[in-house]
């Protein structure tokens, strides 16, 4: 792809701008004072060729309300990184009100009015993406004609981009100049994907079967919400919703995008994350709190789903706890 040396001058004072600013965010993947509101006073402190991703999160139990307008300059999307209860609208209108599921992905387009009520703990990524980057990837798209990234009337399940999305939040641990590069990289893999589906040339991640019903989904996932510490069976949470074992999976993974074993785990590890920084309890009791027989257990699946063992992970958010000798078998 060609332009001119001023175009080429200008995108580079663009970056240089934002990069030396005091107001450029330390992490590479920072907090949001505000929901959906970057540290940036302005979009003129955007970069043209850069994506910013943003995170927000909490692990609050209240019920809580936001509104923003997303900025003319940029597309917003939204990754889903944990289990919600919201309710969100784009321009007044109610795109999803209910439970949705890590890897739900939105896309939001320049300067609309968004809104969204919280019933409890949230982990959301937002993407930051200029429309001179769209406008530029778009221009390599065969047969390009109109929008290449547009809202959808309803949020979609994307596992790929759950895994991105993951891997992002990776960056500020890669650190330096490395960690840019490494986080600009993702990014960009993010908004090929989106562009691509939105052109038609991805196969789509959603199922062609059927979806289970809200009212079901509801029922099966208050289910397993009281009981992550104890055994929960296929069968059971599939009667809970008043479906066979079979009829239920298959519409809950359409539903969700999660086998519903996966589901459980997730929501385990969730709520053990919750428990080791909001409590001094000892490894092997947080992991008997959440539903897994030994501390050895809880170590693999925990690590597997947060990139780190409960004790490293729990020291890295500044938790330090005594080890104790009481559990079964030592993490590894």
């Amino acid at each position: 792809m060609l332009c001119s040396d001023s175009q080429t001058g200008s995108l580079a004072r663009s970056v240089f701008d934002v990069h030396c600013s005091p107001l450029h965010p330390k992490n590479i993947v920072d907090d949001e004072p505000e929901w959906r509101v970057l540290r940036q006073t302005s979009a003129t402190d955007l970069p043209a060729s850069r994506v910013i991703a943003t995170r927000w999160h909490a692990g609050s139990l209240r019920t809580l309300e936001f509104g923003a307008e997303a900025t003319a300059a940029c597309h917003v999307v939204k990754i889903v990184l944990r289990t919600m209860n919201i309710r969100f609208s784009v321009s007044g209108r109610t795109v999803q009100d209910g439970v949705t599921t890590p890897g739900t992905v939105h896309v939001t387009e320049p300067a609309v009015r968004v809104r969204c009520l919280f019933r409890g703990p949230y982990d959301v990524l937002h993407l930051y993406v200029p429309n001179t980057l769209i406008a530029e990837c778009a221009r390599d798209m065969p047969g390009h004609h109109g929008p290449v990234l547009r809202s959808e009337a309803v949020p979609r399940k994307d596992i790929v981009l759950d895994s991105l999305g993951r891997a992002l939040l990776e960056a500020d641990r890669v650190g330096g100049s490395f960690g840019q590069t490494y986080a600009d990289c993702i990014s960009m893999a993010i908004v090929s994907r989106l562009m691509a589906a939105a052109s038609g040339v991805a196969t789509s991640e959603r199922s062609r079967g059927s979806k289970l019903a809200q009212w079901r989904l509801r029922r099966a996932i208050d289910y397993v919400e009281a009981r992550l510490d104890e055994p929960v069976s296929l069968a059971d949470v599939a009667s809970s919703a008043g479906l066979t074992r079979m009829h239920f999976a298959a519409q809950f993974r359409a539903a969700t995008g999660l086998r519903p074993h996966e589901y459980l785990l997730r929501r385990r590890i969730e709520r053990a994350q919750e428990m080791l920084v909001g409590t001094r309890m000892a490894l092997v009791d947080v992991a008997l709190s959440v539903g897994f027989q030994t501390q050895a257990h809880f170590t693999s699946v925990f690590k597997r789903y947060a990139g780190q063992p409960p004790r490293a992970w729990r020291e890295c958010r500044g938790i330090q706890i005594g080890r104790t000798s009481i559990s079964p078998v030592a993490e590894a």
